[in-house]
């Protein structure tokens, strides 16, 4: 007999995500160099130095990049002293992408007790979906690569946020979880009457990040592909591409295992997944080893 999850009566519902909503800027601020930063990264007229100055305000994230910078990694021939020098030796981009892991890597890295996520994984999954939007953003000429990235990072930080709530009848999410073999955004939706992604889409509101990006995250998991943004589309194909890597399925190919419509969109084939599969773990794994130390 199928089992069904017993929901929370709408009028419950409706008022756990408004006192949710109500106190998003205390539940979770990001921290105020990743904010200025990823509005300069957004911005073409930005300069370097506008941008180093901001990172120099921080001293943790300030070693951090010095340190990526210097790892075998990025190989550069000549040590990196500064992070002006970084910012000019490595581009706009690398950057962006080391200020957003050093920056976030506090904020996402506690275990997730009903999600079954240890402390940094959910992080690990975040950085991979941002580097993996990047790169199919950039594999099919998207000017959108920036915003792509900010969505691969910031699409599941509803989680941190519904881990307390879904707490209490965990053994009945766990169990849909591992034995039904439904996602995580459906079974909040049972449960809660809303989702992860309706959450994290608020959040980045607050944070005032571009509306293309808090879009495309609240309907990345509802995605009608000819109705959807080129962001959103980006975002499903890299999370699902991420998600199969993680899951080591090897039922058919990857496309197979990927929405059709959002492959077609994408004109991307086999090959060119793999390719990015294989790039974004070696740079999660870098930049863990680089930002944790290399025992995490």
């Amino acid at each position: 007999m199928q089992k069904t999850i017993s929901a929370l009566e709408p009028l419950k519902s409706e008022a756990l995500k408004k006192k949710i909503l109500s106190s998003l800027d205390s539940l979770l601020p990001l921290p105020q160099v990743v904010l200025k930063a990823q509005n300069l990264l957004l911005d073409s007229n930005s300069s370097f130095n506008e941008l180093s100055d901001i990172i120099e305000t921080d001293q943790e994230i300030t070693l951090k990049i010095l340190k990526m910078a210097n790892s075998a990694y990025y190989s550069l021939k000549n040590e990196v002293c500064s992070v002006r020098q970084a910012c000019v030796m490595l581009g706009f981009s690398v950057i962006g992408e080391i200020i957003m892991a050093a920056g976030t890597s506090t904020l996402f890295s506690k275990p997730l007790i009903s999600y079954g996520m240890n402390p940094k994984e959910l992080w690990q999954h975040s950085l991979a979906v941002a580097l993996a939007s990047r790169k199919i953003a950039n594999a099919i000429d998207s000017a959108q690569a920036n915003e792509a990235f900010l969505c691969g990072l910031f699409h599941d930080v509803g989680k941190l946020i519904l881990d307390e709530h879904i707490f209490s009848r965990n053994d009945e999410f766990r169990d849909f979880l591992i034995n039904g073999h439904h996602p995580h955004f459906e079974i909040e939706k049972q449960i809660l009457g809303f989702d992860h992604s309706e959450i994290a889409s608020e959040l980045c509101k607050r944070w005032e990040f571009p509306k293309a990006v808090t879009r495309a995250i609240k309907r990345h998991h509802f995605l009608n592909p000819k109705q959807a943004s080129e962001l959103a589309i980006i975002l499903n194909a890299a999370d699902t591409l991420i998600r199969i890597k993680a899951n080591k399925n090897g039922n058919g190919s990857i496309t197979d295992q990927m929405d059709q419509h959002v492959m077609e969109f994408l004109a991307l084939n086999e090959d060119d997944l793999g390719s990015i599969m294989v790039e974004v773990n070696e740079s999660v794994r870098t930049i863990t080893d680089e930002i944790f130390g290399a025992a995490s």
